[in-house]
């Protein structure tokens, strides 16, 4: 089966995206974050401030390429499919780090976003702001991945292993910033993966 290309509305969407994530880091990376405005990444990138606020809360999430993923069920089904065999652990942080891929990956804006995060170590807290904004759908995503183990879940549950895996997550990343960002973004999950392990092991 031949897979859907998107339609030309989706490839202007993601177009206008791209420039004003672009705008928003050129303009923070040669002006500073405080003198970077919604107003001048608009401009820049050619596109009204309403118009960024359809994509954008703010200009941080536009300098991180934050962007709230659908996890919906046949997200849910690929995911699980995808990390057949691996434990709840395993399976939360990557799930977790599948939100994070805007932010850290893209050849053309990596390199200057890991500058941005280097001077800007705040912005870490964009992150928190969006999983809390997705708790809801973020908790019952990490249900189906206990229930998926074959363990009965409830939401307390559900709510203890998605803050200890996300907890693991912003910690490696920061870490991964802090040493210039030199290693491959693939190791950032298995790095976060065994950090949990590792207290879980401790505490135990």
């Amino acid at each position: 089966m031949v897979p859907e290309q998107p339609g030309l509305r989706d490839r202007k969407r993601e177009e206008t995206r791209r420039r004003l994530e672009t705008a928003a880091v050129t303009l923070v990376l040669r002006d500073g974050i405080e003198h970077t405005t919604v107003d001048s990444i608009s401009a820049t990138a050619d596109v009204s401030s309403r118009t960024f606020f359809n994509y954008f809360d703010t200009k941080e999430d536009a300098i991180l390429g934050i962007r709230d993923a659908e996890l919906t069920p046949d997200f849910l089904a690929e995911h699980l499919a995808h990390h057949d065999g691996a434990d709840i652990v395993e399976s939360t942080v990557a799930l977790l780090t599948s939100l994070l891929s805007p932010s850290i990956e893209g050849a053309a804006l990596h390199e200057q976003r890991v500058e941005v995060l280097r001077r800007h170590p705040h912005l870490f807290g964009r992150h928190v702001v969006q999983m809390t904004r997705m708790i809801d759908e973020l908790v019952s995503a990490v249900g189906t991945v206990l229930r998926n183990d074959g363990s009965p879940a409830d939401r307390a549950e559900a709510e203890v292993l998605l803050s200890l895996c996300g907890g693991a997550v912003r910690s490696v990343v920061k870490q991964w910033v802090d040493e210039g960002a030199s290693a491959p973004t693939d190791t950032i999950q298995p790095r976060a993966t065994a950090l949990v392990r590792s207290l879980l092991e401790r505490i135990s």
